[in-house]
């Protein structure tokens, strides 16, 4: 009789153990297909959201960018655009009037299709460390219905793409997350119409007068510059420096830092009165230096390029 309680007894619980497995197995393949539900309807939306008749410019910059990292020598073997998955992940477009394109934004060839009219700059606000894996900004122009983007020589490609030939190709490969989450967190600088160029290597007033000024008094400028104070003008207008540019926090004549550029060579005029000395009694002093120089020692890195720019980007034309 023991016998016969414990074997009834073994069978019951690899009856229940079964059970068990066949319910475990079955909550298993629910949870997992649900996933699966949610993760395929969220891509629907995705791809929904992303329509080729109706980008917004955020997110034509977005996927240009996205496109542009897919398409470059070696994507095959590095996820170029990885960054645009970080979180909060952003990026700043900047709009430029073709002939203004700012040193260091665009294309050093300038090869423009027939046609172009302005150039669009994209920048992600956050990047990893690993930059040789990742490309984090490109640039483009678009004419008609065409994207002509960068190339892999600081060029502009010379075949253009369609946005929609873009979207398709990010929803085939089931990226379109990654174009839309930078989209959301994207800001636009429209800069047609603000900036002057120096020379034709596209150095414009804003950035030499940054360069000059962190030459010449780097605490003065990043000082105005924070407080919002720091103005620059591209014509003084009034005797021996009428014709030169200019930095100033729009104070007494010692709060301008004059420069005119010819070539290379930068002339730079400052007034700088002692303690015993008045402003208007304080000569003019004139220095020289060339573009070289100051590339060299303030431009030559990406992380003192982002810094110039910034500062650029903040100066005020002086009414």
């Amino acid at each position: 009789m023991r016998k016969i309680a414990l074997i009834l007894m073994l069978s019951l619980t690899m009856m229940v153990m079964v059970a068990c497995g066949r319910t475990s197995s079955s909550t298993n393949r629910s949870t997992s297909s649900m996933n699966s539900s949610l993760s395929s309807t969220q891509q629907t939306r995705d791809d929904a959201a992303l329509n080729a008749e109706r980008l917004t410019l955020k997110q034509t910059a977005a996927l240009v960018l996205y496109y542009r990292d897919a398409h470059m020598p070696g994507a095959n073997d590095y996820d170029y655009s990885a960054d645009m998955e970080n979180n909060n992940q952003g990026a700043t477009v900047k709009i430029y009037d073709k002939g203004a394109v700012p040193w260091g934004e665009g294309s050093s060839a300038k090869t423009y299709p027939k046609g172009a009219k302005v150039l669009y700059m994209i920048k992600l606000t956050s990047k990893s460390d690993e930059d040789g894996d990742r490309l984090n900004s490109t640039y483009y122009t678009i004419v008609g219905n065409k994207v002509y983007y960068a190339n892999s020589s600081n060029g502009i490609r010379k075949t253009g793409v369609t946005l929609a030939e873009m979207v398709t190709y990010a929803k085939t490969h089931g990226e379109v997350n990654r174009v839309l989450k930078v989209a959301k967190n994207t800001k636009i600088i429209d800069m047609r119409g603000k900036v002057t160029i120096t020379d034709k290597d596209g150095l414009t007033t804003q950035q030499l007068g940054t360069l000059v000024a962190l030459l010449k008094n780097p605490d003065w400028f990043k000082a105005g510059v924070q407080n919002g104070e720091m103005y620059y003008g591209t014509h003084y207008g009034y005797g021996e420096v009428a014709d030169y540019q200019y930095v100033t926090t729009q104070g007494d004549l010692t709060s301008y830092i004059w420069f005119k550029r010819k070539g290379n060579d930068v002339t730079i005029k400052m007034i700088e009165s002692t303690e015993n000395q008045s402003v208007t009694g304080a000569p003019i002093t004139t220095t020289h230096t060339t573009v070289t120089n100051l590339i060299n020692n303030y431009y030559t890195s990406e992380d003192q390029q982002d810094e110039v720019n910034a500062y650029a980007d903040q100066l005020k034309v002086e009414p």
